[in-house]
C-alpha cells in the first residue's frame, strides 16, 4: 500500500492539495493520506496529524507568531513519520514552513516533492541552498521557471497552473452572476485577499480609489473569510459607495465585474480566466517596505509574471495613498483600448495555460516517477 504525507498551507494550497489527491485516488489503487491540510484534503480523505483547526489557524498569524505554531506541526509530522513512515512527503506551497518539512524529512531518508517552486528569482537575498536541501524535486506552475531551476541544478518539472484547472472545472452560480451585472454600472470587483492581514492592508486603499472614480462604481466586494466580514461591510458602509460584501464569489464577481482590484496572489490568474481587466496591488507596513522592498526584482502580479512583462497594472505600496491605484481603475473603465489590450493578453495566457495535460495528471506522473525510483526524482 503506498502511504504519502502531503502538507499544504493557506486556502490555495489545501485546494491544489486537493485536487492532486483526488487524481492520485484514481490512479494508485488503496492510496492513503496523512498530513497537515483542512477542508477538501480532508474531504478528499486526508488523516490529519495535527488539529485542522489549528493547522488552518497557524498560516494566518502573524510572522513571529508563527513560530510556535510551526514548530509544533513540524513535531507532529516527525512523529507521525516515526509511526507511519510515508513513501514520500508532497509539500505544497508555503515555503516559509515546508522548507523546515522537507529538511527534516529528507534527513530521515524520506524523499520530498514540493508543488509550486520558489520564486527565488524575484528575490535578491535568496539562496539556493535550502531550496537544495529541502526538496528532490520541485513542481513549477510557471513555464519560463523550468529554464531556471534547471540552470540552479534543481530537479524540476513545469506541470502548468493548477488554478486554471479547478476554475475549468467549477460551475458558477449564473443566477449571481446575472444578479451582480443588474447594480447600476460601471461594476468594481474588489478581491482584497484571504489572510487577515492583507484584508486589513488592501482593502482601505482598494475602497479609496474606488472614491476617486468618476462616474462612482458600484462596489462586488469577495469576502473569501466569514469572520473578516463585519469589518469589511463596516468599511463599505463608511465609503458611502453602493455595493455588497459577497462570501465566497471570486468568479461570479470577476465574470459580472466592469474591472477589478486585486491584491497580489493566485485570485490575479482568476481575472485572467475570467477576462476580467484588472489592476493588482499588495499593500506593506512601512518596517517591512523598507526593509524588503529593496531586494525585491521582477513582478508581483502572476499575470505579468507569466507574460514576462507588464499587461496589468501593478503596485507595491508602503502608504495608503490610493491615487496611483486609481487613475489605473479608471483607466481601465474608461479606456476602450485599454481595456482591449488586456483582453488579448488575457486570452493568449489563457489559450497557453489550458493547453496539454491536466496540472494534477503531470503532477501524478512526477508522483509516480518518485514512488517507483524509491527515492529522488532527478
Amino acid at each position: 500500500m503506498v502511504k504519502l504525507f502531503l502538507s499544504a498551507g493557506e486556502p490555495s494550497g489545501v485546494a491544489i492539495g486537493a485536487t492532486l489527491m483526488r487524481t492520485l485516488k484514481a490512479r494508485i489503487p488503496g492510496v492513503t493520506f496523512a498530513g497537515l491540510g483542512g477542508g477538501a484534503m480532508l474531504e478528499e480523505g486526508l488523516r490529519p496529524i495535527f488539529d485542522p483547526a489549528s493547522t488552518a489557524a497557524m498560516w494566518l498569524w502573524g510572522n513571529l507568531k508563527r513560530v510556535p505554531a510551526h514548530r509544533r506541526a513540524l513535531k507532529a509530522c516527525i512523529e507521525d513519520w516515526t509511526r507511519e513512515r510515508p513513501d514520500l512527503v508532497i509539500t505544497v506551497d508555503y515555503q516559509a514552513f515546508h522548507l523546515f518539512v522537507g529538511t527534516r524529512a529528507r534527513a530521515l531518508g524520506i524523499p520530498v516533492l514540493h508543488f509550486v517552486g520558489s520564486q527565488f528569482w524575484g528575490r535578491r537575498f535568496y539562496t539556493l541552498g535550502p531550496i537544495r536541501r529541502a526538496y528532490d524535486h520541485v513542481l513549477l506552475i510557471h513555464e519560463f521557471e523550468q529554464e531556471l531551476y534547471d540552470r540552479a541544478g534543481i530537479p524540476a518539472t513545469y506541470v502548468g497552473h493548477p488554478l486554471f484547472e479547478r476554475l475549468r472545472a467549477r460551475r458558477l452560480d449564473e443566477a449571481a452572476v446575472a444578479e451582480f451585472r443588474g447594480l447600476p454600472g460601471p461594476r468594481l470587483g474588489l478581491l482584497p485577499g484571504s489572510r487577515q492581514g492583507e484584508i486589513a492592508a488592501s482593502l482601505p486603499v482598494m475602497i479609496a480609489a474606488a472614491a476617486r472614480l468618476s462616474p462612482a462604481p458600484s462596489l462586488l466586494v469577495s469576502c473569501a473569510r466569514p469572520d473578516a466580514r463585519p469589518a469589511m461591510e463596516r468599511a463599505l458602509a463608511r465609503s458611502a459607495l453602493r455595493g455588497r460584501v459577497v462570501d465566497y464569489s471570486s468568479g461570479e464577481i470577476l465574470a459580472a465585474s466592469d474591472a477589478a482590484l486585486i491584491t497580489s496572489g493566485s485570485a490575479s490568474m482568476e481575472a485572467v480566466f475570467f477576462a476580467c481587466p484588472a489592476a493588482v496591488l499588495y499593500r506593506l507596513d512601512w518596517f517591512n517596505y523598507f526593509f524588503a522592498r529593496p531586494h525585491i526584482v521582477g513582478f508581483i502580479a502572476q499575470p505579468n509574471l507569466v507574460a514576462r512583462r507588464a499587461i496589468v497594472p501593478e503596485f507595491l505600496l508602503g502608504s495608503g495613498n490610493p491615487r496611483g491605484v486609481a487613475a489605473a481603475a479608471q483607466r481601465l473603465l474608461s479606456d476602450p483600448a485599454a481595456r482591449e489590450a488586456q483582453g488579448r493578453e488575457f486570452a493568449a495566457i489563457r489559450e497557453r495555460l489550458l493547453r496539454g495535460p491536466k496540472p494534477s495528471e503531470a503532477a501524478s506522473d512526477v508522483v509516480e516517477r518518485m514512488l517507483r525510483k524509491g527515492a529522488g526524482a532527478g
